[in-house]
């Protein structure tokens, strides 16, 4: 994710460079996510958005108040923005939409990319968020789940595929630190100590490309089964 850009400018950037002096130029929270979306997020600052958009970077601060509140502004759109590409289909097994919606969820994770850290669960009110949910409430109501139980199914979903996102980004990086630190650990005790740690190890440092869907693929099998298990008792 190292250098990618979010999008490409838009003409509103383009406007604020034309202003001359007088009064300050009234920018909107459109503008502002435009032109910060045309910024790597490494990068990404309220004096970079500003010179984008050709103002004193003051003229932000009514609508985010600081790097954080910018930064946060642009993890939320990325994310809304991605979630909305995905359409779950109005009818269909539970288990289906669980997946559809486990995998869109991890997918805008990773391209939030590196402004993750700034996503909130607060983030989670877009409208796109919420038809979501809302659907994926539905379709385990209209196969027997309680609406309690379908409220725990979603949150672990939710969660898996959030993590499945962040494990996918570590990779990117260069590897989970928490799997190094474990083999730091094994290389001074003797070899034939703890093997099903080091065979744990030794499969997290094994480079794959589609790590990160093997992982969520795993989650959801696991609570699907689970939640099939749950229904079936249920119905007795």
């Amino acid at each position: 994710m190292s250098g990618q850009k979010f999008g490409g400018p838009d003409t509103h950037a383009e406007s604020g460079r034309t202003r001359g002096r007088g009064r300050p130029q009234k920018i909107s929270r459109e503008q502002i996510i435009c032109a910060a979306r045309s910024v790597a997020p490494e990068v990404l600052t309220m004096q970079a958005v500003a010179d984008v958009l050709g103002v004193d970077p003051t003229s932000l601060n009514y609508h985010v108040g600081g790097k954080a509140g910018l930064r946060e502004l642009v993890a939320r759109d990325v994310f809304e923005s991605e979630l909305r590409r995905v359409v779950l289909p109005a009818e269909g097994d539970w288990r289906q939409v669980l997946t559809l919606f486990a995998t869109a969820l991890r997918d805008a994770v990773v391209v939030v990319g590196t402004l993750v850290p700034y996503l909130r669960p607060s983030h989670a009110g877009g409208s796109a968020t919420l038809a979501s949910v809302e659907r994926v409430l539905r379709a385990l109501v209209e196969a027997g789940f309680g609406i309690e139980e379908a409220r725990g199914a979603l949150m672990l979903v939710t969660d898996a595929a959030a993590s499945a996102g962040r494990d996918a980004l570590t990779a990117q990086r260069g590897g989970d630190p928490d799997v190094a630190e474990l083999a730091a650990a094994l290389s001074v005790v003797p070899e034939t100590n703890f093997p099903m740690l080091r065979d744990v190890v030794a499969i997290s440092q094994r480079p794959r490309r589609d790590a990160e869907e093997d992982r969520l693929s795993f989650d959801l099998t696991v609570i699907i089964a689970g939640l099939q298990h749950r229904l079936t008792t249920n119905r007795r």
